[in-house]
């Protein structure tokens, strides 16, 4: 793709995009409301689905985000006066969502959030608690005193009656976890560097400090939504989306990358410490994510193209390398197109679906994606519309995208029209 070699400094996202653009999105206005609850790997920052929404919308619409991650396009949906759904397959991402996107009544949270508090100050010492099973060796992961006071946490937080907020504040508890346990933090392995040794933080102090913020953040979330407008987690998957065809006025999302993060382990620790989801069933979702390496050789060893040209010659050079990260390629592709067809059938006539996703590098291939999706959009029936690009500036974890230098360090933004 090719692209102006002036960077582009704005704090939002024009209306008017000349293909090719390259832009710095500028404002560190990332987190209002409550998009800043959970950090979560490779997120959108909200301008980008604010741009769309905005540009290819208007009030009181459907908007679609069928890989929603942790909400962002939902909450902004929601904050211009739009209906939304979205689909996700991780639980943590689905909690996370359901946290920002909830209205609470104001009144309501303020007196459950000073009761928490002082439940957690005055929390009682106990020599028996609850400490999660973290393979594989649990009592490496926290510092002793960590364990307790997280355990002092958890327990108040789950005297909350009303689910919603027993909801927000378990993921306030959640957002805490990676930054009081000994494993570094913003590599995409949960490991504890020999070299860099955390200092402790005290869970409580960071607690009360977190939730104090997410709060606040929620009331005024709850004061500017609409009564009128919804946002809602849906059904089923980004490959079978469980709404009715021609309903949907706008869709976009960010897609997982191929071979690069697995969501599941990434927040493993945050995993453990909810205590609501089974280890089996995380091994599963492990297995059926987009773009997952774990496959077995029977199954990569099996012949797979795609029948797109340009994505079958990439998936042969790969295989030149590694046969079972070809297919991991390629299966990923074909799961998009089926993304793709799903997302074409929903959508009303003329509408469009904006695709945010950077390139990247496999065994040493370089894979322009934004070019492949544009590819495999005409081949399901999509017209290519425009595509820009803006800058990466700090991303949550650590992605291992090097490879052609500003090619790697931009997300890429595909407009298909049905």
């Amino acid at each position: 793709m090719k692209r102006d070699k002036i960077i582009i400094h704005v704090d939002e996202l024009p209306q008017e995009i000349k293909r090719g653009s390259l832009f710095s999105i500028d404002s560190n206005n990332i987190n209002p409301f409550t998009h800043g609850i959970h950090k979560y790997p490779a997120k959108f920052i909200p301008q980008i689905p604010r741009w769309g929404i905005n540009k290819f919308t208007q009030p009181e619409e459907i908007v679609l985000d069928p890989f929603c991650g942790c909400g962002t396009t939902l909450v902004e949906s929601l904050l211009l006066g739009r209906n939304a759904y979205g689909l996700e397959i991780s639980p943590l991402a689905k909690l996370i969502t359901k946290a920002k996107i909830t209205k609470i009544n104001p009144v309501l949270l303020e007196k459950e959030h000073s009761k928490l508090v002082n439940k957690i100050k005055g929390g009682k010492w106990s020599s028996s608690y609850w400490k999660p099973f973290i393979e594989p060796n649990s009592s490496k992961w926290f510092k002793p005193q960590s364990v307790k006071k997280l355990s002092i946490i958890k327990k108040k937080i789950e005297e909350i009656e009303n689910k919603n907020i027993r909801d927000f504040y378990t993921i306030v508890f959640s957002s805490i976890i990676r930054r009081v346990s000994n494993a570094e933090n913003q590599s995409q392995k949960v490991y504890i560097s020999s070299r860099f040794p955390k200092e402790y933080i005290d869970p409580i102090k960071l607690f009360l400090k977190i939730a104090e913020k997410e709060k606040e953040g929620l009331v005024q979330f709850s004061n500017v939504v609409s009564k009128k407008n919804f946002a809602k987690i849906i059904k089923k998957n980004a490959l079978k989306i469980d709404l009715k065809d021609n309903s949907v006025d706008f869709a976009i999302t960010s897609p997982p990358y191929i071979n690069a993060i697995n969501y599941i382990r990434v927040q493993r620790l945050e995993y453990a410490w909810l205590n609501r989801f089974s280890p089996e069933g995380l091994k599963i979702l492990e297995i059926n994510q987009m773009g997952s390496d774990k496959i077995i050789a029977d199954i990569w060893k099996q012949d797979f193209e795609t029948g797109v040209k340009s994505i079958d010659k990439i998936a042969r050079k790969i295989k030149k390398k590694s046969g079972k990260h070809s297919y991991i390629f390629s299966k990923f592709y074909m799961d998009l197109e089926q993304n793709l067809r799903e997302v074409y059938r929903v959508l009303k006539k003329n509408k469009r679906y904006c695709i945010v996703i950077g390139n990247n590098v496999i065994k040493g291939v370089f894979i322009p994606n934004d070019l492949l999706i544009k590819d495999m959009g005409k081949r399901v029936g999509f017209k290519f519309e425009n595509a820009f690009s803006y800058m990466i500036k700090n991303r949550l974890l650590r992605i291992p995208r090097q490879g052609r230098g500003g090619d790697i360090n931009v997300d890429n933004i595909v407009v298909l029209r049905k």
